[in-house]
């Protein structure tokens, strides 16, 4: 079928005969077969139905004749028009299904009209199946009952197939649950089915035994796949949604809710743990345990209810703060650091429940309090999250951190970090000499097991400037980035694979402190322009830096000095020669942007100008 196939020519097709031979008998073999393959084809295009399976459907329901079992083709000859049969390799014709997926929508509304529904196909084409011998089956009917739709925002809630059954019989769901029943007994060992069950459940059934009912198939699907994290959230998601429900009751048993919660806390711990143990095998790690137990901590948190409580409810809420805590401090910079692609934020609703949640527990009027909260003595993740949103917020707390332990690490990171970027106002507590000064006693420390944080500070204050004079027995750069490397590896790695990591600090012309800018005071263009652009751009008050690509790998030239550097755009490292970047950190180390190879951009302009000149010595006509 060639592109421009539209509905108008697929409807031609479909034959007056074709009309007749489904009205006459819609349980013939030839309707049921033509059923099944307008089904298949309009709902995972580009799937088929194996010919021997096909012929044994046929024959299982055709009468043999005195000249023996007809043929396939003699059967489906009706419909022959719309159907391709295909082949792989040498194999001989062994794939059958209809040419267009269009085709297969057309079929569909016409065995609709004739009182074939899409439930009545669905069901006839799963028990065939078991009967059946389709290698096919078991990706062709996850596809049609389990799989979800991307859309831009999030997937849908149900299969394209499950939510147009609910149309089509008038928004009930018996139907989606007879077949997904149907399917997880025919799929005996495939977690999905009863992971869709317990959603269908939780989500759309009336009844109030709907809970009960969807943690029965939550557990079902557990026990098919005890390992996977995301079929345990499923669980979790079941509880959480019961606990909203009995939050909701005016006179809530306060009894049942604790029971709830305990078990949906279980549920999500229990899914973390998964998610952990998942995370060795170099998955990307699965957060939804994590902000599920933040999400339950905050339904039952009496401040959402303006009520009294018992003393066991109070001892209960009191239980979880620390891993209330805990859980906050790992969405803070794990939203700092990284988000989820170049292309795709982490929805906004993420902050929002994680510093809710945060609020109710410890009793924090505004955002920035969070930052000097005696308790939490951490690093800059918090720091970087909440300025986020508000720069500004922290000059109104500055005085409180202005004298941090000497020997702490973790309040000198903070401090010195919350300097640059409060740097660009013209206010600096300190000069950036004291600053080194307090790196580098640390640095000759040599301590174990430190954060990402620390050598990326060393990477910034350290950086070498031709403009400032040189600095006495400064860090060796290339040993602390080896150290920043092995830190991010053990610290983060496991959490932040597979997504993308934010740009935090870029290098400018400036001196001092405000050489480093902090990329949220970077316009929107400009940012745009540095990770979406080539080594055309110019970025006006960036520094670029002169490198050198070797062996596919980049190195940023500085004196004597070369320090291999991460290309954000690993596709512009296309051979070995002089470059030029803008020179980028993230949480992993530096990062070079706007990759420039100094002979093509000389060659360029050179060009250029010879262009210009010809143009001027051309004869008047």
């Amino acid at each position: 079928m060639h592109r421009g196939f539209k509905k108008e020519d697929a409807e031609k097709l479909i034959t007056e005969e074709m009309k007749k031979h489904v009205q006459k008998d819609r349980k013939s073999s030839s309707t049921r077969l033509l059923s099944f393959l307008a089904l298949i084809n309009s709902y995972v295009p580009g799937s088929h139905l194996s010919k021997l399976f096909c012929e044994e459907f046929m024959d299982q329901t055709e009468q043999p004749t005195d000249e023996g079992n007809p043929t396939l083709e003699t059967i489906m000859k009706p419909f022959m028009d719309l159907i391709v049969i295909s082949s792989e390799g040498d194999q001989k014709a062994n794939y059958i299904r209809l040419a267009h997926p269009m085709i297969a929508h057309t079929c569909l509304k016409m065995l609709n009209e004739h009182k074939v529904t899409r439930f009545d196909i669905a069901q006839d084409f799963l028990n065939s199946l078991v009967n059946g011998k389709e290698s096919n089956s078991g990706q062709i009917c996850k596809s049609m009952l389990v799989t979800r739709l991307e859309r831009l925002v999030k997937k849908e809630t149900f299969s394209k197939l499950i939510l147009d059954i609910m149309v089509e019989s008038e928004n009930t769901v018996k139907q989606s649950i007879c077949l997904l029943k149907l399917a997880s007994d025919l799929f005996s060992e495939d977690p999905f089915y009863p992971q869709t069950l317990a959603r269908l459940y939780y989500i759309e059934v009336k009844e109030d035994d709907k809970y009960e009912e969807a943690r029965k198939w939550a557990e079902e699907a557990i026990d098919r796949e005890k390992k996977n994290s995301h079929i345990r959230d499923t669980l979790g998601q079941v509880h959480k949604n019961h606990l909203l429900h009995e939050t909701e009751k005016p006179s809530s048993d306060i009894n049942v809710r604790l029971a709830i919660a305990r078990s949906d806390i279980k549920a999500f711990k229990e899914e973390e743990e998964a998610a952990e143990d998942e995370a060795e095998d170099n998955t990307k790690f699965n957060n939804r345990g994590l902000f599920g137990f933040l999400q339950v901590c905050k339904i039952i948190h009496p401040k959402m209810r303006l009520e009294h409580t018992e003393q066991e409810y109070s001892k209960f809420i009191s239980s979880l703060k620390g891993d209330v805590e805990t859980k906050c401090d790992f969405f803070e910079w794990y939203l700092a650091f990284s988000r989820q692609s170049f292309e795709k934020e982490d929805p906004d609703y993420i902050q929002k429940e994680v510093e809710e949640c945060y609020m109710y527990y410890f009793k924090l009027d505004k955002q920035a309090g969070k930052i000097l909260d005696k308790k939490k003595n951490k690093y800059s993740g918090e720091l970087l999250h909440i300025l986020k949103s508000d720069i500004s917020v922290f000059d109104q707390y500055k005085s409180k951190i202005e004298k941090p332990q000497p020997d702490s690490e973790s309040q000198t990171v903070l401090y010195i970090l919350a300097n640059i970027i409060c740097s660009d106002s013209g206010e600096q507590f300190e000069k950036i000499k004291e600053f080194q000064a307090r790196l580098q006693k640390l640095w000759l420390r040599e301590m174990q097991d430190r954060r990402p944080e620390f050598y990326l500070l060393i990477l910034l204050l350290f950086w070498p400037d031709d403009v400032q004079p040189a600095i006495t027995n400064p860090p060796n750069l290339e040993k602390c980035l080896r150290k920043m490397r092995h830190s991010y590896k053990s610290k983060y790695q496991k959490y932040l694979r597979g997504r993308y990591l934010l740009p935090l600090f870029f290098l400018a012309k400036r001196k001092g402190l405000q050489r480093l800018i902090y990329t949220l005071k970077l316009s929107q263009t400009d940012l745009e322009r540095l990770t979406e652009g080539d080594g055309s751009e110019e970025i006006k008050d960036l520094q670029r830096i002169n490198g050198q690509v070797r062996d596919h790998k980049v190195f940023a030239i500085t004196g004597e000095k070369q320090i291999q550097v991460t290309p954000h755009d690993r596709a512009s490292v296309c051979k070995q020669g002089q470059v030029s970047f803008y020179l980028g950190f993230n949480i992993r180390g530096p990062v070079a942007y706007n990759i420039r190879y100094k002979d093509t951009f000389e060659d360029y302009y050179v060009k250029k100008a010879n262009e210009r000149i010809k143009q001027t010595k051309k004869p008047p006509k």
